[in-house]
């Protein structure tokens, strides 16, 4: 049965998808830039216990989802037919607290929601969680980072690129057959909840580096680079890494973003979005043999690489374009789709890295971005072995390498700070005392 939906309302937001389209030839109107969300507009909700309310309804495994931030949301109250509740979603998000501490890394998850999967499924939901938990469990990352269950995204956030009407269909479950199955999963109501979080843990970890302005945050889900405007394939539904992007521009004023997908497939949701939209640049490396073949959009740069391309000619071409693209750009943020598919052996992926060149990929898009001075934030992207294995231990380097990196980094700077303290105070002292003899000399000529 097919949720809260009655069919006169389901027809009615299907007829909707033609008001989409001519909404999305529109020219994108931002809102008036600012240096931070405006309390008075952005009443920040972090502690809320709505969002861990609507967690445990829907079944989720967390128990501090309650530190997730949400708002008072005008998404309608009711049930599925089911008897499960619609998630309500909130108008705006408030801004998410700091890091807590300097040099630790934030890292948002979406996995409390549990979505669950026919058996044989070919998507492998449980290495979200399995990432997390090897995260957890790793007890040198204790002080390096901090792990946050996800919120979901707010719609006026959520709005910036989707179709309203596409994001209430997918939400109340009136969404067509076909259009599920390009997505890719069959539609639950803890589908939705994931989801949302899984783009609201973008956005959060975006604005978490603006107002630090500076180091690394990332989201243990998302990079859902497949999802147009308003609608979804390959596994996307909403297009994180494109809703991060605008809110950046909008709350913080950006005029250049970096959009860096090193996933094995090209992004074309993300290309199709910020086609003529010259504050965003795409710089995507993806296997030329990869889906998506019928759908593949322009990104502003497109590397396709041939089948098995290994470790040393990956990264000889990334070593030579990541300065050049910081020089020629000057982003002011930096989204990286971290996918781990380019895995030599992974099921969807046709490329022939090691572990070790992955791991190679990552230091250099985090030093780059660290010794700018640029911040990054860090999606998941896609990672297919099996067993799973393989790819949750590729996508647990990504997040701990990336916490390795900033604390090292943090350590340094305030190393270097002290240091240049000390100069200070020492030029200070040695004029104080040049003075000192300069007057006793003075006074003994008199």
């Amino acid at each position: 049965m097919r949720g809260v939906a009655s069919d006169s309302l389901r027809a009615s937001l299907r007829r909707t998808s033609a008001r989409c389209l001519a909404h999305a030839r529109a020219p994108f109107s931002p809102r008036p830039s600012h240096a931070a969300p405006s309390p008075s507009l952005r009443t920040p909700a972090h502690g809320s216990s709505s969002t861990a309310t609507a967690a445990a309804a829907y079944g989720t495994a967390s128990s501090n989802s309650s530190s997730s931030s949400s708002t008072s949301s005008s998404s309608s109250s009711s049930t599925h037919t089911d008897g499960s509740p619609v998630l309500e979603i909130p108008d705006t998000v408030g801004p998410p607290p700091p890091a807590p501490g300097p040099g630790v890394m934030v890292a948002y998850y979406a996995d409390h929601w549990k979505v669950p999967l026919p058996e044989g499924h070919r998507f492998p939901m449980l290495k979200y969680a399995a990432t997390r938990a090897a995260l957890q469990q790793d007890g040198s990352l204790e002080g390096r980072l901090a792990l946050r269950p996800a919120a979901p995204a707010a719609l006026e956030d959520l709005a910036l690129v989707h179709c309203r009407q596409y994001v209430e269909r997918f939400r109340l479950n009136a969404m067509t057959e076909p259009e599920m199955r390009n997505v890719g999963f069959p539609w639950s109501p803890q589908l939705v909840g994931r989801t949302f979080s899984s783009c609201g843990g973008t956005v959060a970890a975006t604005h978490l580096v603006m107002q630090q302005g500076r180091g690394i945050a990332g989201n243990i889900a998302g990079g859902t680079h497949h999802a147009f405007r308003d609608r979804g394939e390959g596994f996307c539904v909403f297009n994180d890494i494109a809703v991060a992007a605008r809110v950046a521009m909008r709350d913080y004023g950006l005029d250049s973003i970096l959009v860096l997908d090193l996933d094995v497939h090209q992004g074309n949701g993300t290309a199709d979005l910020f086609q003529g939209e010259p504050r965003v640049t795409t710089f995507d490396m993806f296997g030329d043999k990869n889906y998506p073949w019928k759908t593949r959009r322009r990104n502003t740069h497109d590397l396709p690489l041939p089948d098995d391309t290994g470790d040393e000619e990956y990264l000889g071409l990334l070593r030579s374009w990541l300065p050049r693209l910081l020089a020629d750009h000057r982003p002011q943020l930096i989204l990286f789709q971290a996918g781990v598919d380019a895995l030599k052996g992974d099921s969807f992926g046709r490329l022939g890295l090691s572990r070790g060149g992955l791991l190679a990929r990552n230091n250099l898009v985090y030093g780059t971005a660290l010794e700018a001075g640029v911040p990054l934030v860090v999606t998941m992207g896609g990672g297919y072995t099996r067993p799973m294995d393989a790819s949750v231990a590729c996508h647990t380097d990504v997040y701990r390498t990336a916490a390795y990196r900033l604390s090292a980094w943090e350590q340094q700077r305030q190393q270097q700070q002290q240091q240049q303290q000390q100069r200070v105070e020492g030029r200070g002292a040695r004029a104080e005392a040049a003075a000192a003899a300069a007057a006793a000399a003075s006074s003994g000529q008199h």
